[in-house]
């Protein structure tokens, strides 16, 4: 990407970041981005959708960052036509560097908004594993018709969280990469292995299938004998919960990263049962913390974990369990694999590296 000639009119201003709900997935990169944006002096604001679930993320962001913030209302068309006013609103508020459009809906209304404004202002996309992606490549579809004409017009460029995601801009320019970040906590976290055998994982209230393939594992290596235990760290659903409880998991309602890191910290094995849709922040954060991963073979676990070098990947129940097995008999392969772990993920998932790609990607200086 030619960044040079790409910002030369905006190099003054600030960065206005269109989001709609501001969900895990989401608060992962958008939280972290609001920070090295203000470490780097650079004003910033963030127009987002005030949904009571999400509500959480909100104090989280970094105390400069200006949020604009929309009501959850239950008609669509209210709820995204109240967005677009406050896009408006922001973009007539005084000069901006580049705008950020983080989902499929921000980047319709947000694109348009610049456009209809005549702004000349260099513009960003990140689809953030949105269920619309596909639309970037349908032929005939929605994206074709509006999206690709409305950003190239603008000079838009992506920002992909996850290598996958370049797949869907091959006929463009340029992606550039930003893997979302694993707090430095995580890094920082001391291990001390729990008594007995415990498999950890973790999930938010979305993770209904997870938590229910963790339940069956949970009851399949449930043994006296075997003295394992299993706990889910995180937030779940009712159901959820009820599920886990029944199968003898522990369930520990953290949300706050000094005490998942804590939590993690006491595991032998952190299990990813499942796929995920986006990037598998948990799974990020347990090889940070050096826990020898154990994933279901998927393309986003892939994307994160060696097998064999880095962590291990599992086609099936049987392979988890054979594999979380030899972990539990071998000390020696479990403290190998965990540094191997917390080595990759300080080398991808780290902070600094984070801020670093971020403010190259929009062409600020460090």
């Amino acid at each position: 990407m030619q960044r040079e000639s790409h910002f030369e009119e905006a190099r003054g201003g600030k960065v206005l970041h269109v989001v709609g709900c501001v969900t895990d997935e989401v608060f992962s990169f958008l939280g972290p981005a609001t920070t090295a944006l203000a470490r780097a002096g650079r004003e910033q604001a963030v127009v987002l959708i005030d949904e009571l679930r999400h509500r959480h993320h909100v104090a989280s962001f970094h105390e400069s960052a200006e949020l604009v913030l929309t009501p959850a209302l239950g008609n669509p068309f209210s709820r995204w036509k109240a967005v677009l006013a406050a896009c408006r609103q922001v973009l007539e508020s005084g000069p901006l560097h580049a705008v950020h459009l983080h989902g499929m809906l921000p980047c319709l209304i947000g694109a348009h908004a610049v456009r209809a404004a005549g702004l000349q202002v260099p513009i960003f996309f990140s689809p953030h594993a949105s269920r619309s992606m596909n639309m970037l490549r349908g032929v005939g579809s929605l994206a074709l018709v509006v999206v690709r004409p409305l950003l190239r017009a603008s000079r838009a460029a992506p920002i992909v969280n996850t290598p996958r995601e370049t797949v869907a801009f091959e006929s463009w320019k340029a992606a550039e990469l930003v893997e979302s970040p694993v707090a430095d906590v995580f890094f920082q976290a001391g291990r001390h292995e729990a008594r007995y055998p415990l498999v950890v994982t973790g999930g938010r209230t979305q993770s209904v299938r997870n938590a229910e393939l963790f339940s069956q594992l949970a009851v399949l290596l449930n043994s006296e004998d075997l003295r394992i235990s299993f706990n889910w760290i995180g937030t779940v659903d009712k159901v959820s919960r009820m599920r886990l409880n029944a199968a003898g998991v522990g369930v520990f309602d953290v949300t706050g990263d000094i005490e998942c890191a804590s939590r993690l910290a006491a595991g032998w094995i952190y299990l990813a049962p499942g796929s995920t849709r986006g990037f598998p922040l948990f799974l990020a954060g347990a090889m940070a913390a050096g826990l020898p991963c154990v994933a279901f073979d998927c393309p986003q676990h892939r994307e994160v974990i060696r097998d064999g070098e880095t962590g291990f990947l599992c086609k099936s129940e049987r392979d988890m369990i054979e594999r979380i097995a030899s972990l539990i008999d071998d000390k020696e392969l479990r403290q190998r694999i965990g540094r191997a772990a917390r080595a990759e993920a300080a080398l991808r998932f780290g902070e600094s590296e984070f801020g670093a790609k971020l403010l190259a990607a929009y062409a600020l200086p460090r």
